[in-house]
């Protein structure tokens, strides 16, 4: 049986950045905020975009009624330029195409907006068990609950599932579900950040992934 790959979204199959961080601009002008570089803004991806803007306007003294208002804003300002510059990394189509055991998605990107760019850049195609956003469950990475959700899904269990990521809520949702984790070196947290939390592996680029299954995986 071959092992269940489960994806992260944003910085493991697709480059979103550049789109994400004309959203957060924009909405940081709305408040006439200062603008953010690119880095400090892609330093943010993984751990959720609603998590940088609570930190950006923590000094605020918001209600949390503001505090809604201000994420809907972004989702809105998001959901229009979404589509704009975000691709789908190199290779990851090729493998994509040629693994013939289950294949996921769990990313902390709300469900609607993650499967709106999945079907725009063609991503659809590929039999996905399923596809779990932010919103789809009670929790969303790092819990463990979307892996588990995962797992029984397709009828695996974490000796033969293996969570793929670039951010440390992948990392720890894999640690907390007892799944190995494979680190994305080309995401948007720093491998030396990611590395504290001992993934079996650092991934290079999609076209290492079929060797790195072979020595993750010898008997499958």
């Amino acid at each position: 049986m071959k092992p269940l790959l489960v994806f992260d979204l944003d910085g493991t199959l697709i480059d979103s950045a550049p789109d994400i961080i004309v959203a957060v601009n924009r909405t940081l002008k709305n408040y006439n905020k200062p603008t953010l570089g690119d880095a400090q803004v892609i330093a943010h991806i993984g751990e959720g975009l609603k998590k940088l803007l609570a930190d950006l306007f923590i000094n605020d003294n918001l209600d949390p009624g503001d505090v809604i208002n201000l994420e809907q804003e972004f989702l809105k300002i998001y959901e229009e330029e979404m589509l704009n510059k975000t691709r789908i990394f190199p290779e990851v189509e090729n493998f994509l195409s040629s693994y013939g055991g289950p294949m996921a998605i769990i990313t902390n990107k709300n469900e609607l907006p993650a499967k709106k760019i999945i079907t725009h850049l063609g991503l659809d195609r590929f039999p996905w068990v399923n596809v779990f956003g932010a919103d789809t469950l009670e929790e969303r990475k790092p819990s463990p609950l979307p892996l588990n959700t995962m797992m029984k899904l397709a009828g695996h269990n974490p000796q033969n599932t293996l969570m793929i990521g670039d951010g440390i809520p992948d990392m720890v949702s894999a640690q907390r579900a007892g799944v190995p984790a494979l680190a994305i070196q080309f995401g948007y947290t720093a491998p030396e950040e990611l590395k504290k939390y001992e993934p079996r592996a650092f991934l290079k680029g999609y076209r290492e992934l079929p060797q790195v299954l072979k020595e993750l995986f010898p008997f499958q």
